[in-house]
């Protein structure tokens, strides 16, 4: 009898954790499985020119604006930079000038990095003034930019292939490709993530080995990445299509305004407000959209 009641017992506790199993289960696929959308919440006006990348500040709870003004790879003077409030209020729609096509931007100490064609041109948040230019031979076609947790800066070189860092005032080579259009950059601490227009990847470079792995494909003109804060990331297509790619690699479209020609640029993303801000390039606007669980 002591024994049928051992058995008994047995096989409730293997039964029970059968049961807890599966329930964590269920819900490690519903959060698997849950999906995001984008709401719009608000438009800037249409007076900024061919907005390609928009930055947060977060120190200063501003948003930088590059604007390439109509032809986004000809040097003709006629770029600059907008600050805008949080809420799409253009503060200084022509803060920094003298550009070409400036395209990404990126923040380190009081300094404000700009990709400009072929010159890495650095400004003082401070003043909005031009402090200094790094300038590459060639037809780089400087793109993207991101930056370390020790604040060294990286740019991408669309024509070039190449991810240049900046070291004591030089940009040397940190990375090298193959013919697919580099374009958007964000830096963790083990790995540089790319995404190219090209070859319409998502991948991933490690720091030490340089090897490369492919998280996602598919990603049309592929030109924005931004964490989202569950290992996911948003991505975006120039053509007009905004993604949300898992942190094992699975696509979803959050927006497609390719048939609207509306573009969707070099966008950034407030993990903590949850608000994406989205460049429209032609369309001379930025639009903010909450993104829902």
């Amino acid at each position: 009898m002591k024994n049928l009641v051992l058995f008994l017992a047995l096989i409730a506790l293997i039964s029970c954790n059968s049961i807890k199993k599966k329930e964590t289960k269920q819900v490690e696929n519903q959060v698997a499985q849950a999906d995001y959308k984008i709401e719009i919440i608000w438009e800037s006006d249409t007076l900024l020119r061919t907005p390609e990348s928009v930055l947060i500040d977060r120190e200063r709870n501003i948003l930088y604006v590059s604007n390439v003004n109509l032809n986004p790879w000809e040097k003709d003077g006629n770029g600059f930079i907008s600050k805008l409030d949080m809420n799409g209020n253009i503060i200084e729609l022509k803060w920094i000038e003298g550009l070409n096509g400036p395209k990404g931007m990126g923040i380190s100490g009081n300094s404000l990095f700009i990709a400009d064609i072929d010159a890495l041109v650095e400004a003082s948040i401070e003043t909005g003034e031009i402090v200094g230019k790094i300038q590459l031979d060639g037809k780089p076609d400087l793109n993207d930019i991101t930056v370390s947790d020790d604040g060294t800066v990286f740019v991408s070189g669309s024509a070039s292939n190449i991810i240049y860092r900046l070291n004591n005032g030089v940009l040397e080579e940190y990375f090298k490709g193959g013919d697919e259009r580099f374009n958007g950059l964000y830096w963790e601490k083990d790995r540089m993530l790319l995404i190219t227009s090209g070859s319409s990847q998502f991948k991933e470079i490690n720091h030490n080995s340089k090897e490369v792995k492919i998280i996602a494909e598919n990603m049309g003109h592929g030109d924005a990445i931004a964490p989202v804060g569950d290992g996911g990331y948003l991505c975006t297509s120039w053509a007009g299509k905004i993604f949300y790619v898992s942190a094992t690699g699975e696509t979803t479209v959050l927006l497609d305004s390719e048939s609207l020609a509306e573009n969707a640029a070099d966008l950034d993303y407030s993990i903590q407000n949850k608000i994406l801000y989205v460049p429209t390039f032609f369309k001379n606007q930025v639009k903010a959209y909450k993104l829902i669980y």
